[in-house]
């Protein structure tokens, strides 16, 4: 049993981070060479917004089967596992709750409306904005450190403090 669960954890931090990275380079791409409101564009924010789906079911996943593992086999009074729910709290969820309300629902609807002809309000594209670029730069920069210390710190089996 703890095998098939490790598996299922390690499977879904792959997709947890995979598709959703790939798909947002592609958009960055895309953006970049064809414009914010071309049709190829458009293309690309409905793969982008279906990986992000993806991502937030594997983060369920994988928080899913990670609790069963601390509970199920004792794990959740270690010092290493406290010290890697800790940073899971306190940066992953916050970041992934932004970017759940932001990716798959505000700045979707709005794409969407601005892909079926109508013009975003100044405030509604500053929202996009700040998703593609304010929010998505403080996740690109805070995301791989904390899930290489979270990595650590399974692997170690040791505490930083």
């Amino acid at each position: 049993m703890y095998a098939a669960l490790k598996v299922i954890h390690l499977g879904s931090l792959v997709m947890w981070l995979g598709p959703a990275l790939g798909s947002w380079l592609v958009l960055r791409y895309m953006q970049q060479q064809e414009g914010e409101l071309s049709p190829a564009t458009a293309k690309v924010y409905r793969v982008f917004f279906w990986t992000l789906t993806l991502e937030h079911i594997a983060l369920v996943t994988l928080l899913l089967s990670g609790a069963t593992m601390a509970f199920m086999f004792g794990f959740i009074s270690m010092p290493w596992l406290q010290q890697k729910l800790w940073l899971l709290l306190l940066i992953i969820v916050p970041l992934e709750i932004v970017d759940i309300w932001l990716g798959n629902w505000k700045v979707k609807r709005l794409i969407a409306k601005r892909s079926a002809g109508a013009v975003l309000t100044a405030r509604q594209q500053a929202l996009v904005q700040f998703y593609h670029k304010g929010f998505t730069n403080l996740a690109l920069i805070t995301l791989p450190v904390t899930v290489l210390v979270i990595m650590w710190l399974a692997v170690s089996k040791q505490a930083l403090w």
